[in-house]
Formats: structure tokens, C-alpha cells, sequence
């Protein structure tokens, strides 16, 4: 009887990290693309950083919080990225027999007010600098600036757009598969861009990475 008052319950003492295990005959074709990507996200952020460094025109306050970004950058997918590679691991499985509504709430809270709000404080800024350019007089110049503030827009769209998907919409109908692609977009591929976007893009810093080769390698001309 007194088995029976304490009902039936199953103790759990590990969880498993399930990945991309459902598609053995992608494991190869995942492996290279996820370590060009990391190669690829390692070099672009290395190189405005060492950029920043090495030529006095860009000892700014923005360039030294873009170098920033892109050291902080470097060090988050070299955490992910490499377990990503051993394992093709993303996604976590919700534990069976576990009541997990308090946790996916205390969560739900958490990730509102983590991702929502500078989201919000993001767009708005971004507002203003719409704003800021569509007083610019000059036709070319307000072209140039949209075109900057645009791919801004699309990388911070992207980077948010997942995190909320992610952990601010509902998840009853999201599947295993579904996470994982958003997952990868803002662990992954929003890295990636970061260099590229804001700073690779920019006319001070390609002239200061011609300056920098200039001066490793003399006789090579960009």
C-alpha cells in the first residue's frame, strides 16, 4: 500500500542532447559546412580586430566597439561551434515524466524580457536613424546611408527574429527540426555577417586593410 500512495514516478538522472542524429546521411555535408562557416566567421572577425589594431585611423570610439563585438564574437563561436562539430548537437529534449510547465514559464518570462526589450530599444534607434537620413539633402547620400542601415536592419532582424521565435512564441507546435534552423541562424550564421555587415563594408575600414597589406606585402596591390 504504501508503494502504491506514492504513486508512479520515474527518476530522471540524465538527459540526452539530440542534433542532427536523424539525418545520418548529412552528417558529412553539416560537418564541412558548419567548419567553413567557423573558419569563415573566425577570419572576418580576427581581421577587423587585428585591422582596428594596426592602423591609428581607426583608434575610435566605434571602431573600438566594433573590434569588440567581433573579439566577443570569436570567442562565442569557438564555445559553440567546435561542440557543434563533435556532437551536430542543438536541441534539447524535454525530460519525460517531468511537469515542466513552471520551468517553461519562469523561462517564457526570462526570454521576454531578454530578447523583447532590446529588441525594442534596437528598432527604435534604428527609427531615429531613418529618420536622420530621410533629412540628408543629398540623393547619393541618402542612398549610401540606407543601403548600410538596410543590411544593419537584416542582420538584426535575422538575430532577434530567431530568439523570439525561439523562446518567445509558443513551442507546443514548434518541432525538433524547427528549433534547430532557428537555432543555427543567431549561434551560427549571424556571426558570421556581423564583420561583414558593419564593419567590411565600411570605406575606412577597407582602406585601412589595404594600408595594413600594403605594409605586410609591400608589393601586393588591392
Amino acid at each position: 500500500m504504501a508503494g502504491l500512495e506514492k504513486g508512479n514516478h520515474t527518476l530522471i538522472t540524465e538527459f540526452l542532447l539530440v542534433g542532427f542524429e536523424t539525418l545520418p546521411e548529412l552528417q558529412i555535408t553539416l560537418f564541412v559546412v558548419f567548419f567553413i562557416i567557423y573558419l569563415a566567421t573566425v577570419a572576418g572577425n580576427l581581421l577587423l580586430v587585428l585591422t582596428v589594431w594596426m592602423d591609428h585611423h581607426l583608434h575610435t570610439p566605434m571602431y573600438f566597439f566594433l573590434s569588440n563585438l567581433s573579439f566577443l564574437e570569436t570567442g562565442y563561436v569557438s564555445t559553440i561551434i567546435p561542440r557543434l562539430l563533435a556532437s551536430l548537437a542543438t536541441a534539447l529534449l524535454k525530460l519525460p515524466c517531468t511537469n515542466t510547465s513552471l520551468i517553461e514559464t519562469t523561462a517564457l518570462i526570462s526570454a521576454f524580457t531578454i530578447s523583447m526589450v532590446p529588441f525594442v530599444l534596437t528598432i527604435t534607434s534604428y527609427v531615429y536613424v531613418i529618420l536622420t537620413i530621410l533629412r540628408i539633402p543629398s540623393t547619393m547620400g541618402r542612398k549610401k546611408a540606407f543601403s548600410t542601415c538596410s543590411a544593419h536592419l537584416i542582420v538584426v532582424s535575422m538575430f532577434y527574429g530567431a530568439l523570439i521565435i525561439m523562446y518567445v512564441a509558443p513551442s507546443g507546435n514548434q518541432s525538433l527540426d524547427f528549433n534547430k534552423v532557428f537555432s543555427l541562424l543567431y549561434t551560427v550564421v549571424t556571426p558570421m555577417f556581423n564583420p561583414i555587415v558593419y564593419s567590411l563594408r565600411n570605406q575606412e575600414v577597407k582602406d585601412a586593410l589595404r594600408r595594413a597589406i600594403g605594409k605586410m606585402w609591400p608589393s601586393t596591390k588591392m
